[in-house]
């Protein structure tokens, strides 16, 4: 069920966006508004290299044991 909810808000969010970005672009100067926008998406790119690039240095799946000391693969 949580997963279904996660998919309709995760749709009504994109919505949301859209609608905002819309709405700036109706309010205010629709240049400073694409240079917001592309700031933005470049901020957002170089979080998401960087949370990358840590989760392949320092992250990685737990290894499980079994009752007798075992690893389990998964």
């Amino acid at each position: 069920m949580f997963k279904a909810l996660r998919r309709y808000l995760n749709a009504a969010l994109i919505g949301f966006i859209i609608t905002f970005v819309v709405y700036l672009f109706v309010r205010f100067d629709p240049d400073k508004v694409v240079l917001g926008i592309v700031i933005s998406l470049v901020g957002a790119a170089v979080t998401l290299i960087g949370y990358i690039y840590l989760d392949r240095k320092f992250g990685g799946e737990e290894i499980v044991y079994d009752k007798d000391g075992n690893p389990i693969r998964r």
